[in-house]
């Protein structure tokens, strides 16, 4: 069974002109990767304004340098997506797979729409890798694993991003997202395979994703009174915004 995992590169999270697609086709029995490929959008490259916009602009002198080696290839948005759908076809690719994956669809969704070409997934499903990793890796000793190596949302819930997961299947602390698209989309599917053969997943099924994964912490909770003060140590989670004082009238 052929499966494709894919990643996009935006702008912005709202307006998100995609500026880099990348993907690869897997066979789910032998877990090779069989086809792999990168594009940089002609239309966002070139409106320089546009392309300042995004987070990771300071990776152009990379593509550059990609592009001149012939690693990446520079295409109309429209002919990226018809590239994908020959390709889908071609590997009769049956389901498609992105890490955070509603983002990514809207990412198609938006652009498909604002240069009126016909959307690469609509006659095949999309999954959320994440549904897969929350079902199969999120437990004990993934959380030992946050612990030890503080690696903490902003709120301090559990991170489960694609960088965190992976350090955690490989060990490798020291891993860094590339941020670009086909790099993503190589290290996704590791994890996309990682999860579903550790719990023996169904490729076919939208695991239910978690917003957060919370920590269980120690708090002080102290009580002043009218002429005494009482503290308490006890246990919370980071995403109970309880009071750490409270006064008594």
């Amino acid at each position: 069974m052929k499966i494709m995992i894919f990643d996009t590169e935006t702008t912005d999270l709202n307006k998100c002109f995609c500026y880099n697609i990348g993907y690869v086709i897997a066979d789910t029995e032998t877990q090779e990767i069989i086809v792999e490929k990168e594009y940089i959008v002609e239309q966002i490259w070139h409106n320089l304004p546009l392309f300042s916009t995004a987070y990771y602009a300071n990776k152009r002198e990379f593509y550059v340098k990609e592009m001149r080696a012939k690693k990446i290839k520079m295409e109309k948005f429209g002919n990226i997506c018809q590239a994908m759908i020959r390709d889908i076809k071609k590997f009769d690719v049956v389901s498609a797979y992105a890490y955070n994956s509603p983002f990514d669809e809207k990412v198609f969704n938006f652009n498909c729409d604002w240069f009126k070409c016909i959307n690469p997934f609509d006659t095949i499903p999309i999954f959320d890798i994440r549904g897969f990793v929350h079902q199969s890796l999120i437990d004990e000793k993934y959380k030992k694993f946050c612990e030890d190596n503080e690696l903490f949302t902003e709120s301090g819930n559990y991170s489960t991003t694609a960088e965190t997961v992976y350090k955690y299947i490989t060990g490798n602390t020291d891993f860094i997202e590339s941020h670009t698209a086909l790099d993503d989309s190589k290290i996704e599917k590791f994890i996309l395979f990682a999860s579903v053969l550790y719990k023996k997943l169904d490729w076919f099924t939208n695991y239910k994703t978690y917003k957060t994964i919370p920590r269980e912490i120690q708090k002080t909770l102290t009580i002043i009174g009218k002429d005494k003060k009482y503290s308490f140590n006890c246990k919370g989670y980071t995403f109970y915004k309880s009071k750490d004082i409270i006064k008594l009238k």
